[in-house]
């Protein structure tokens, strides 16, 4: 009897070591392969919730359908779906390939498909826990349209499909913010190593919408209409536009000063506004969220493209077959010339219609004349003026540069009573050595950098020490100015040259304008166009 109790005892554990999975059990799972060649797998046991991610404060995934629909899916609900895992990394806009492993997940094709929203006649808007948005077209769901790369960022033919990965190299995803856990991250891969570009990779995925996709016929319907360019052509557009790519960065300055939370809706643009720290005291997220898009004579047609933006923005001196492409795309594109003043008040309109501010711009433009009509109604009676040069130093050529005829400084010089002594040169900027600046012999020097590294009065202070300039009449009487800077310089056609028209006039003929107060002038434009503190604004440069 003893033995028969023994021999059931041991019986009975070997059995519960074995269901425990201790001895030799193995998981299996069905398998098959997706067109880019990334692995499908169906659920298996080993794709429960871990422990680390099981808590209540784990965010689930909001899918909202094209009807207004809304359906929740916990992590467990994604897991019980088809899995995908592949291969992939990013590119960044710099340049840099990140992220390179083995991601899991589901795909964004098998998801949608489950809810019969996989169609081409919807958008997808991918949304993640910090606002941040991209929108994706039937083709991207597929992978189709991406710029694709090897492990070194050399452009290949490859093929990826976008999933909701969970986990990365074996280990769940999980992204904390505010004490809540975001486990998903929407990512690019393959069978091999892809590398893909960065602006497509969302992570901290919190919500998917699905919205009806654009037809010719809707474009007579409301949140549609009709500007002007420079060209004066008629362009018709989204109003308001949801994203913006702005080729022109004097215009994501514009965009800005018309409202933060439009400029917030710029997905591209250029070093001049990404690297803006006015901007970037504005609106901190601006470097994450805002990609290089290059210029409106080199700009990246795939880029854009990429980005979805309902409208582009771009210089009258831009690419007309760069234009032309993007216009093939279905996106508008509207041309400005902010070089005069004229063309910056027009172009300050335009763009107010688009953003649906109008109202605001009407108010700018009344502003922006009652500033030129302060200051000239003084300086055209004027019977001399003093021979002024505008000099940039540029940190990438090592080199001054003065503006020239098409520049909007030169008019700026002009309505502040003086005289431009390089508004003859040709053109835009204009490499110029001490010779040239000894020929002129200006009465007055007005220094002007765009770099953080080099300030204007740096280089005010290294041109007063050059020897080769002691000759000069400005220098030689001390009229050597540096122009301010709050992060944008004051001189060129950017929401700030109205502070710089008050500034050059008080500098230029302090006589005439003891009752300016330039610093207060500007105090009150950060309040009333921004709505913020001035004390938070550091001005750089000399102040009358």
């Amino acid at each position: 009897m003893k033995r028969a109790v023994s021999v059931l005892i041991l019986s009975l554990l070997l059995f519960g070591v074995m269901a425990s999975g201790c001895i030799g059990t193995k998981t299996t799972s069905n398998t098959s392969t997706t067109s880019s060649g990334a692995t499908a797998t169906s659920p298996t046991a080993s794709s429960q919730l871990s422990t680390s991610t099981a808590s209540s404060n784990v965010v689930p995934l909001t899918l909202v359908g094209p009807d207004g629909s809304v359906k929740t899916l916990t992590l467990s609900d994604l897991k019980s779906l088809p899995q995908t895992v592949g291969k992939g990394g990013l590119k960044t806009k710099k340049g840099s390939i990140k992220r390179i492993g083995t991601y899991k997940g589901v795909s964004l094709k098998d998801l949608l498909s489950k809810f019969g929203w996989l169609s081409k006649n919807y958008r997808y808007v991918i949304t993640a826990a910090d606002g941040y948005s991209i929108t994706a077209d039937y083709g991207f769901i597929f992978g189709k349209g991406l710029d694709t790369y090897d492990e070194k960022g050399n452009p290949i033919n490859g093929s990826v499909i976008p999933i909701l990965a969970y986990e990365y190299n074996g280990e769940p995803i999980e992204f904390t913010l505010d004490g809540k856990v975001y486990p998903l991250k929407l990512v690019l891969v393959g069978d091999e190593t892809i590398v893909t570009p960065g602006n497509r990779w969302v992570k901290a995925v919190v919500k998917i919408e699905v919205v009806k996709a654009e037809t010719p016929g809707e474009s007579e319907n409301t949140g549609y209409g009709e500007v002007k360019d420079f060209a004066n052509r008629t362009v018709k557009v989204k109003s308001p536009p949801a994203r913006i790519v702005s080729l022109y960065g004097l215009v994501t300055q514009m965009i800005y000063f018309l409202g933060v939370e439009d400029g917030k809706k710029v997905v591209g643009s250029t070093p001049l506004a990404i690297n803006d720290a006015f901007i970037g005291l504005l609106d901190p997220g601006v470097k994450n969220r805002m990609v290089f898009v290059g210029n409106p004579r080199n700009a990246n047609v795939e880029t854009v493209k990429s980005l979805n933006p309902d409208v582009v923005f771009t210089a009258y001196w831009g690419s007309e077959k760069i234009n032309e492409e993007i216009e093939s795309l279905g996106i508008p594109v509207i041309a400005l010339n902010l070089e005069t003043v004229d063309g910056y008040l027009k172009g300050l309109l335009t763009v107010g219609k688009v953003l649906g501010k109008e109202e605001k711009a009407e108010k700018a433009i009344s502003y922006y004349r009652s500033a030129v009509d302060f200051v000239t109604n003084r300086t055209s009676k004027l019977k001399e003026r003093p021979r002024v040069l505008l000099v940039q130093y540029s940190m990438k050529d090592k080199a001054f540069k003065a503006p020239g005829k098409e520049y909007f400084q030169n008019r700026l010089i002009e309505m502040a009573g003086g005289e431009s002594v390089s508004s003859n040169l040709p053109g835009g900027w204009n490499v110029v050595n001490v010779e040239q600046v000894a020929k002129w012999n200006p009465d007055v020097i007005i220094v002007v950098s765009y770099s953080p590294k080099k300030p204007s009065a740096k280089v005010k202070e290294e041109i007063l020490n050059d020897p080769a300039w002691k000759g000069i009449k400005a220098v030689k009487e001390g009229r050597v100015y540096a122009m301010p800077n709050d992060g944008e310089s004051w001189d060129y056609p950017a929401p700030k040259w109205v502070l710089g028209l008050y500034w050059l006039a008080k500098v230029l003929h302090p006589e005439l304008f003891g009752d300016l107060d330039v610093r207060a002038k500007a105090d009150d434009f950060y309040q009333k166009w921004y709505g913020i503190d001035p004390n938070k604004v550091e001005i750089t440069g000399d102040m009358p």
